[in-house]
């Protein structure tokens, strides 16, 4: 039964699309808890277009399109929600946004908690910007006004770090709360019997073709894996800017036919069940989704100890491997190793991601928006 004071919390969901990204799925899978559990959840987008997580939202989940393209633009928008609509509590999953209602809480003097959703290894992502208003500009922004929000929440150990370290942001003002498993993957993940499961002849990659991703360096291990397994692929699900220029280097490693651009799919259960292995091989991360995912499912996950999150996941040589960052000599060799031997049982592979469940995330989340 829910609670009284449960039943009179209020908050207001605030992200920039509801495309099939980590961050989107977050939200998402915590809009649906905090409905289900008794709150008042409005969704707050600024853009709806390929809003391909739409359907997985509770229809009881009222939804506002700002139709704004950038947060830089929605500052009219979110001024007149914010000043006709007047919430408290505001759970914001971009740090540009999260600035913004800094700013508009000042100037339209609301009485309005922001709850940060921290993102990636921020100083690592925003020097991995290419244009002046990302690299110089923003990050003056957050410098100044980062700190404001009322509650920041990083996903791992690493990215409170680098927020301490980097921004001068207050520890106490930091709560580390890992991402919750996504429902799709949970409905499956905890009734599976591994028995019917059959395992195929194929490395998964799964992420955005962007230089962040660094998917280049995972081809070049699956070249020297190849080398040694005449029959084994690779799959790269996702989409961006770089597939052509992955594609020219799976041609000149010579392994173009054996590497299968997937594009984006939705549904990842197949994707990662009968998979030898998952591979990432990023420059840096915050709390990789996909690593979550892949052992939630039984399938190891071999990857480059990045900052941050892949040490905070895998458990070596229980649930993957952990490989010296931009390594790929050792990335491949063990690679090979999990081809040759299949180290791994999948039901401790799965039990490791427990930690991961989306009851006990969303409770976390829940004592900090209660505060």
């Amino acid at each position: 039964m829910i609670s009284n004071s449960r039943q009179e919390c209020k908050i207001t969901l605030l992200i920039d699309s509801l495309r099939g990204g980590g961050a989107e799925r977050v939200c998402v899978t915590l809009a649906n808890s905090l409905k289900q559990n008794g709150w008042n959840v409005e969704l707050l987008v600024l853009n709806l277009k390929d809003a391909v997580l739409q359907d997985d939202l509770s229809r009881d989940i009222a939804i506002k399109d700002l139709k704004v393209n950038h947060a830089r633009t929605a500052i009219f928008k979110l001024a007149m929600h914010l000043k006709n609509s007047r919430p408290t509590k505001i759970l914001v999953f971009n740090y540009e946004l999260a600035i913004l209602l800094v700013i508009l809480k000042k100037i339209l003097s609301l009485q309005l908690k922001i709850f940060s959703r921290n993102i990636n290894t921020l100083s690592q992502k925003i020097a991995d910007q290419k244009s002046i208003w990302h690299k110089h500009i923003v990050d003056i922004l957050v410098k100044l006004f980062y700190r404001k929000v009322d509650k920041l929440i990083a996903q791992s150990q690493g990215m409170k770090k680098d927020l301490v370290k980097n921004y001068a942001i207050d520890e106490a003002r930091i709560s580390v709360i890992p991402n919750p498993l996504s429902s799709r993957i949970e409905k499956v993940a905890w009734k599976l019997d591994f028995n019917n499961v059959e395992k195929e002849d194929y490395l998964l990659c799964v992420g955005r073709l962007e230089s962040a991703k660094a998917f280049h360096y995972a081809i070049e291990a699956f070249s020297i894996v190849a080398k040694h397994h005449p029959t084994i692929r690779l799959k790269i699900v996702g989409q961006g800017s770089l597939e052509n220029a992955l594609k020219d280097r799976a041609q000149v490693l010579g392994v173009a036919g054996r590497v299968d651009f997937e594009g984006f799919q939705n549904d990842m259960v197949s994707y990662y069940l009968h998979a030898r292995a998952t591979v990432l091989t990023s420059l840096y991360e915050g709390l990789p989704n996909v690593l979550i995912e892949s052992i939630a499912l039984g399938t190891p996950v071999v990857a480059f100890d990045c900052p941050s999150g892949p040490s905070e996941i895998i458990v070596d040589g229980e649930n993957g491997f952990l490989v010296e960052h931009l390594n790929v000599k050792a990335l491949a060799d063990r690679l090979i190793e999990v081809v040759n031997n299949n180290p791994f049982d999948q039901d401790t592979v799965r039990v490791s991601a427990c930690k991961f469940k989306s009851d006990r995330i969303f409770t976390q989340y829940e004592r900090v928006l209660c505060v």
